[in-house]
């Protein structure tokens, strides 16, 4: 019986154990059954005291056997507790426990589905600032002195399905969307092998970026490569505007950049690739098109940011398009640059003091148009410069020289051919530059032809040659012109009295051609020196010398030399023309047939108290030669005794005697007399060869300044037939 008894005793401790420890078990399995809804209660009642935010997870699950948790629906709140900061709707990770005892973390599976996150950025703060610091500020436990074996880190099957990202400059106002984010990194081991990551990902509605990346953890070489495909460039609008004033900007962008480098030096970061941007549009204030290209693309050869220095393969653009417009003196360009302030000053120059070594190996740029706008004066001017094409070689910022050839079509007609050598850091220490103009039209300038000079352009085309030259700011410039069938209209004000038509007018050589060569030359030394100043008086003072002095180009036209066609001098005896005489007025005639838009006229002039003399000496010598009949003088003993005895003086001169004797009446007529037959005979001679001849001999004008001391002669002066019917209607 106590045999029984004790076995009965057993069985009875047994079963109770039995029930025990499926109690426990029972226990277990709800407790493990129940942890995932109870660290969820946990994360969403106090996720502030556990992670510094607001927390909602909607269900956690986790497989005990796969060792796989699932959470879905899971949110973050930013500080108002209301905004998402980051969220999505499920996360899959799958675990190998197991793994840790061989010190290694082993992810077999890690996967977020439509993740959601928004950065948002003011000035230097975002909006996980505050998680930084509240991590940072936390109370961390006393570090494990002993040294501790290393974990390995084996993540796998790295997946984000459909991501959005969000980024929000508040400053700016300006949000940068990432939609459809999607990658797969199939592996990244830390601990020796090789790791490599792909990214897929939309960004808003304009456009995808893709990259590769693989790591070496041994070698800790890296590299990689970001695609972007159809990327908008709106989103770098308000990083623009933080220095030009545009409104709007149009453009895709694709680009393949690689990339590679050493994680232990920084230095060795490198980037190569090309990148292309179509259909490029920059709009002013007053949405304009004032900026753009067709095509543009560059060729990076090498980029090491951190050690400022880039080198470019080509760099080329097509299609072109920059609209100029100059309004009270200043470009449209110009009113596009935004005001600095103190800080942003501050900081360009603090990046400006590390130049980037730059170095291009080609520069084109192809089928360019510039429309460019005067608003200044009156009446709007337009030109267009078409077809224009670009190409350096071999650039460099620090390069003492920059060396540029171009060429273009002015306004659809002319040509310009152009090559220019610089020194892009003092422009004034070393300029050399050489063009060609060809079939310039004067007709396309002809507003400012009206404007400054009064004068309307008609008919007329330009070749023009310039050589120029500024060596340690001294300016030299050589300027050949050949202006051809030029027409000008007729003078209406103008800000500038300059006589250029007139001096264009006597320039024509018998092909109707103006040739020009004038050389300019300047010391820039002086900061308030305009170079354009220079040139300007330079082309006055050359204007004004040709009308002043029109002699030798006219001679020049003629074969003959300029005294020739200045003056035609006379003696007071002259009572017939001399050959000398005569020739003067046949170049005259020919002269008035080869340009007969000239008014040629000769005016007479002399000092009648000079002749008064002459005509005395006349007078007395005629009243001797009727009362002795002899020649006076022949006969000078005779004839001195005469003009003592009617004098009744001694000791003078003969002149003296002379003027004594004849009366100013006399005199006067015989002065009369005199010139009337030079006129006469001037005219009739012009009269006789030319009927017809517009050649104007302008009698004697008392008034005039040049009589003074000036013995009979007729001076020649060359007027705009025009000007001269204008004064004599």
């Amino acid at each position: 019986m106590e045999g029984s008894a004790n076995v009965h005793r057993k069985n009875k401790r047994k079963k109770v154990l039995l029930i025990s420890v499926a109690m426990l078990a029972l226990l277990l399995i709800i407790a493990l059954a129940l942890a995932p809804k109870i660290v969820r209660n946990c994360l969403n009642k106090n996720g502030a005291e556990i992670s510094g935010r607001t927390l909602s997870i909607e269900k956690i699950r986790y497989n005990y056997f796969t060792s796989s948790l699932r959470v879905y629906n899971a949110k973050m709140y930013e500080q108002n507790g209301t905004d998402i900061f980051v969220g999505f709707d499920s996360l899959l990770v799958n675990l190998k426990p197991l793994r840790l005892l061989k010190h290694e973390f082993h992810v077999q599976q890690f996967q977020v589905v439509n993740p959601n996150t928004r950065i948002l950025q003011n000035d230097t703060i975002f909006n996980f600032t505050d998680l930084i610091e509240f991590f940072d500020t936390e109370e961390h436990a006393e570090k494990d002195t002993t040294k501790s074996r290393s974990y390995k880190l084996n993540l796998n099957q790295i997946e984000i399905k459909k991501g959005q990202l969000s980024y929000t400059d508040q400053q700016l106002d300006h949000t940068i969307g990432m939609e459809n984010i999607s990658f797969l990194i199939p592996q990244i081991y830390w601990g020796g092998a090789e790791s490599t990551a792909d990214v897929a990902f939309n960004i808003g509605e304009g456009g995808s970026i893709s990259s590769s990346f693989d790591y070496n953890s041994q070698t800790h070489e890296y590299s990689g490569e970001a695609d972007f495909r159809n990327l908008d460039l709106k989103i770098v609008l308000p990083y623009i505007q933080q220095y030009m004033n545009f409104s709007d900007i149009e453009g895709l962008l694709d680009a393949d950049i690689f990339f590679n480098g050493l994680a232990s030096d920084l230095n060795e970061f490198t980037l190569n690739g090309k990148a292309y941007v179509n259909d490029l549009v920059l709009d002013d204030q007053n949405s304009q098109k004032v900026l753009g290209v067709k095509h543009a693309e560059a060729d990076l050869k090498t980029m090491k940011p951190l050690l400022f220095k880039a080198e470019l393969g080509m760099i080329r653009l097509d299609q072109p398009y920059m609209n100029l417009v100059l309004i009270d003196s200043v470009f449209n360009l110009e009113n596009l640059i935004a005001e600095q302030d103190e800080e942003q000053e501050a900081n360009q120059q603090e990046e400006a003091s590390t130049p980037y070594d730059v170095f291009v190996n080609n520069f084109v740029i192809d089928s360019g148009l510039i429309d460019f706008s005067d608003q200044r004066l009156q009446e709007v001017f337009n030109y267009e410069l078409s077809a224009v094409h670009v190409d350096m070689d071999s650039i460099s910022l620090t390069s003492d020289l920059l060396e540029i050839t171009t060429t273009m079509k002015l306004n659809k007609r002319g040509n310009l051919e152009a090559n220019l050598g610089v020194n892009p850091h003092d422009p004034f220490n070393h300029i050399e530059l050489n063009y060609v103009l060809s079939d310039f039209q004067l007709p396309d300038v002809n507003i400012y032809s009206k404007h400054y000079m009064g004068l309307p352009i008609l008919f007329g085309e330009m070749y023009y040659v310039n050589k120029t030259a500024i060596i340690d700011r001294q300016l030299e410039s050589s300027n050949e012109l050949v202006i051809r069938n030029v027409e000008m209209g007729r003078k209406t004000g103008g800000l500038y009295d300059i006589p250029i038509k007139l001096a264009l007018f006597i320039l024509k050589d018998i092909n109707g051609d103006v040739k020009l060569d004038i050389p300019v030359s300047g010391d820039l030394s002086d900061p308030k020196t305009n170079v354009g100043q220079i040139v300007w008086n330079t082309f006055k003072g050359f204007m004004f010398k040709i009308v002043a002095s029109p002699f030798k180009a006219l001679g020049n036209l003629l074969g003959a030399q300029p005294e020739e066609i200045e003056e035609i001098t006379l003696v007071y005896s002259d009572t017939t023309l001399t050959g000398k005489q005569r020739r003067s007025l046949d170049l005259l005639l020919e002269l008035e047939e080869l340009k007969p838009e000239l008014a040629i006229e000769l005016q007479y002039l002399n000092d009648r108290k000079l002749e008064r003399i002459d005509a005395a000496s006349q007078i007395v010598q005629e009243a001797y030669k009727d009362e002795h009949d002899k020649n006076p003088l022949k006969h000078q003993k005779d004839y001195l005794k005469y003009l003592q005895n009617e004098s009744g003086r001694d000791s003078l001169v003969i002149q003296d005697y002379e003027r004594l004797l004849a009366l100013d009446t006399a005199k006067d007529s015989v002065i009369q007399f005199r010139e009337k037959q030079r006129l006469t005979m001037v005219k009739d001679y012009l009269l006789t060869l030319n009927d017809s001849t517009s050649i104007r001999v302008l009698d004697y004008d008392p008034d005039n300044v040049l009589n003074i001391g000036s013995r009979p002669r007729f001076a020649i002066s060359y007027k705009l037939a025009e000007d001269v019917e204008t004064q004599n209607p």
